[in-house]
């Protein structure tokens, strides 16, 4: 960890010293996040610690640049080093219509997928795609895609990786918003791995109407569309889950409702909620944003889950984001 280190500010000395203008991206989070859900399908826990997130941001020009810097989440209760910081070293290529990342960066305001996707605790602890992003939006449509390594074939690790498509085209407030992610789960180079390979993914076709008003501010956006998920581990057969998913997302000025509804057969997909393999689910969040402004966004909220036969399982976040 500590050559890690070293590297990191090896390489910002450098770059100050060849980069034609530097500045620095930090943002703090505090995360408390409370979880009562005694369910098949959830497991209580109380999820609280604070995360740093800095990079020193070198401009080679007003296209390129480039960023060298850690995130770190302290755990409170734990030890300093019980969560090992990850490194945020990487590239962007930034204009209005394309942008591009290579590298390890944060996902946060990157990856906009549903928790059936992509769950709540990947924010937590794995706030940093390792690989790319790339975003391309002109006109009515926008479309985007990554690809999260996430293990490099060895004798003590599989190859992992998580990849993804979402694209959006918007006409006078109504969208249409496909999406797409599989995990690649491959074997290791242990003879003792007898897990065989795994072949994983989840995709979605939603259609809706959203409006907003920033001057009030408030911003009303519903949809419902179709979802559906595979999984096997070859050589057996594919095991396949569909429904049909609806959503609801209210703001008006501090406050926000957020709703969705899921009815079909059990969706699986590794980083999604598992609460979706139960086939029939639903979940409400009411939640305020006292301490808005330019540079602090915050969530504290109460949420309800619902399955069928097991009654209403709840949590509680305070969520508190400042940028510098």
């Amino acid at each position: 960890m500590r050559k890690a280190l070293l590297t990191i500010g090896l390489l910002c000395f450098i770059s100050l010293v060849y980069s034609q203008k530097s500045g620095y991206d930090i943002s703090f989070h505090q995360i408390f996040d409370n979880r009562e859900y005694f369910s098949d399908y959830g497991f209580p826990q109380t999820i609280f610690g604070a995360r740093l997130d800095a990079s020193m941001l070198f401009m080679v020009d007003s296209v390129h640049s480039f960023a060298a810097g850690f995130n770190y989440l302290y755990e409170h209760g734990s030890s300093i080093m019980a969560l090992v910081p990850q490194v945020n070293l990487y590239y962007r290529f930034n204009k209005p219509r394309l942008k591009m990342v290579f590298g390890s960066f944060p996902r946060r305001n990157r990856l906009d997928f549903s928790p059936a996707f992509l769950n709540d605790t990947l924010n937590y602890y794995r706030s940093n795609v390792e690989g790319a992003f790339i975003s391309y939006s002109k006109g009515l449509g926008e479309v985007s895609g990554f690809i999260d390594w996430t293990g490099r074939v060895s004798e003590d690790t599989r190859e992992t990786f998580l990849a993804g498509l979402r694209a959006s085209l918007t006409i006078k407030g109504f969208f249409v918003e496909p999406a797409f992610l599989m995990y690649h789960n491959a074997r290791s180079r242990n003879p003792n791995d007898t897990i065989p390979l795994q072949d994983n993914g989840i995709f979605s076709l939603l259609a809706g109407y959203r409006i907003m008003n920033i001057e009030v501010p408030y911003e009303l956006s519903i949809s419902t569309g179709y979802i559906s998920s595979y999984n096997r581990f070859r050589p057996a057969g594919f095991t396949r889950g569909e429904g049909m998913i609806s959503n609801i997302d209210l703001r008006y000025t501090i406050f926000g409702l957020k709703g969705v509804y899921y009815i079909g057969t059990p969706i699986d997909f590794s980083y999604g909620d598992p609460f979706y393999r139960s086939g029939n689910y639903g979940r409400l969040d009411l939640f305020t944003d006292p301490f808005r402004n330019a540079s602090v966004e915050s969530k504290i909220g109460w949420s309800f889950h619902f399955v069928p036969g097991e009654g209403i399982h709840h949590s509680q976040q305070i969520l508190i984001s400042v940028t510098f």
